[in-house]
């Protein structure tokens, strides 16, 4: 059984690597480390090999994020701060503690000792492990530099950060111990807003900015709570550093070392003093796939979200539970035609709406009467057929008659739709529809996908497969839902913005996730 919440005393920085992969099995949700230096003094016999300085302190906290990004994939791992900074005995945490790790053993009475004077947050049923035999390694990962030695081991007032700290990970975490770690009196957090990330990766993935906040508040009150942390909304690459007169320190990654030069131009041009710019290397990505960054960063997390459930699944008891039904949308130029096919050769059945579309307009079919009767007779080439140029004269230029051609056309479509779901053989089907927010026909569906690239991948598409120009192109894209609602009505988000084989693995990801769930759904409608 893997306990919620777990505290890791940790006495030997070689072994960290063996420790946290065998911790990782043992702790679900969180697990807080304490390096057992930062503790004012040993507990009779439980002891350390720690070197107490700051630089050692970066180097050691840097060691435990990058082993805990190979051995601690799903773990929310955090290092405290606040033994280290005030040598403060008691561990406090925001998290109750079920279980209590000791990287080594030792007699019960000094276990108990140690929990009785340090730890006050365990759990009424907290548990105790020790572990056996933990093999000491070289850990290259502890390697680290890019300190000024004049300041190495300086603190300062009040220091800054910016980002946008979505999916807090290993690197974020990291970013800011070094920032608590080295400033007394304030920090301030710049976090950016909804404006500032629109350019990102993927930006439809990114957490709300409430949640951003909450969750590196709450990483703050953690790790080290004694010093003031101010959490402030960004809309511009800046934020208060260039205004801020107490500012005397700010923290960027080296790949944004230049941003910080910016900002003490910035801030010179003000008459205000330069910041020291404390330059932090990011942790490198154990597990790098292809098309990710070789550094722990958010936009290789939404990556890695692509294909999977973003959105729990609401049981809809409208349409029976087989075949399966999947609304696959996106919007224009997304690759919704390429994503279908891979899944047709997975053996669903894929419904083109499009298809549809066109097979209603024929003569005789039940559509026709009802637009020639909406339309007039106007409408129709010689051969009495739906001319399509024609009706679009008409409904393109007055959106009340496009209404009407979508409350006739959409319904019909449906019947067609729904006919052919109802003799299907496949147990899975999927409805390729541009349409189906818009004719709300996800309520006929059992999940909803959507297809996702960039607009200026979209316009780039458009321009090049459909010989529109820029201006056609964008008129397109803005008469459509945004990106975000259609990611936002989503179970399941793929894009096709990089190469094939990674939108044939997200196809594959995704169906058999899809292929897991329907199994588990069979199992519990079999239980009595």
């Amino acid at each position: 059984m893997a306990f919620n919440t777990g505290l890791l005393v940790l006495t030997n920085l070689k072994q960290v690597g063996s420790v946290l992969s065998s911790v990782q099995q043992k702790v679900s949700r969180i697990l807080y480390i304490q390096l057992f230096n930062a503790l004012s003094d040993n507990t009779n016999n439980i002891q350390n090999n720690f070197v107490s300085s700051l630089p050692k302190y970066s180097q050691e906290i840097h060691g435990v994020y990058a082993q805990a990004a190979r051995h601690c994939k799903n773990l929310d791992v955090r290092v405290l701060l606040s033994g280290l900074k005030y040598n403060k005995p008691e561990i406090k945490t925001q998290n109750p503690i079920d279980v209590v790790i000791f990287d080594k053993n030792y007699n019960n009475a000094d276990i108990q000792q140690f929990l009785n004077e340090r730890v006050n947050t365990l759990t009424r049923n907290y548990k105790i492990l020790t572990l056996d035999n933990v093999q000491e390694h070289n850990n290259e990962e502890l390697k680290f530099g890019g300190f000024d030695d004049n300041v190495e081991n300086k603190l300062f007032k009040h220091g800054v950060i910016g980002g946008t700290f979505d999916r807090l990970h290993l690197a974020h975490k990291f970013l800011l111990s070094e920032l608590a770690i080295r400033t007394e009196s304030k920090i301030t957090i710049g976090i950016t807003d909804e404006e500032m990330i629109k350019g990102k990766i993927l930006s439809e993935l990114i957490e709300s900015l409430p949640t951003r906040v909450d969750n590196v508040k709450n990483f703050m009150n953690d790790i080290c709570p004694e010093v003031p942390c101010e959490i402030v909304p960004i809309s511009d690459p800046f934020g208060p550093s260039i205004v801020d007169p107490t500012m005397d320190m700010l923290v960027v990654s080296r790949e944004t070392l230049r941003g910080g030069h910016k900002v003490n131009e910035v801030r010179q041009s003000r008459n205000l003093s330069k910041l020291y710019i404390h330059p932090v290397d990011l942790l490198e990505e154990p597990n790098c796939g292809p098309e990710e960054e070789k550094k722990i960063s958010s936009s290789t997390a939404r990556m890695r979200l692509l294909g999977t459930l973003l959105k729990p699944v609401k049981v809809n008891n409208k349409i029976p539970s087989r075949p399966y039904v999947i609304g696959l949308t996106g919007g224009i130029a997304s690759g919704k035609s390429g994503v279908s096919n891979w899944f047709e050769e997975l053996g669903a059945l894929v419904i083109d709406a499009d298809l549809i579309g066109h097979g209603i307009y024929k003569k005789g079919k039940p559509c026709h009467k009802l637009l020639v009767d909406k339309f007039g007779e106007g409408i129709l080439a010689e051969d009495g057929e739906i001319d399509r140029k024609k009706l679009g004269a008409i409904v393109f230029r007055d959106r009340n008659q496009l209404e009407k051609l979508n409350t006739t056309v959409w319904p019909e479509m449906l019947k067609d739709i729904l006919e052919i779901i109802s003799k299907a053989s496949q147990d899975v089907v999927i409805i390729d529809a541009a349409i189906l927010l818009q004719a709300e026909w996800q309520n006929h569906c059992h999940e909803v996908w959507t297809t996702l690239v960039p607009k200026e991948e979209a316009v780039k598409r458009l321009i090049e497969r459909n010989g529109m120009s820029e201006e056609q192109a964008l008129m397109r894209i803005q008469a459509q839902p945004s990106s975000t609602t259609y990611v936002g009505a989503a179970n399941v988000v793929l894009s096709t913005l990089w190469s094939k084989d990674y939108t044939r693995m997200q196809v594959r990801r995704a169906w058999d996730l899809l292929r897991t769930r329907m199994e588990a759904q069979a199992k519990e409608e079999a239980c009595p």
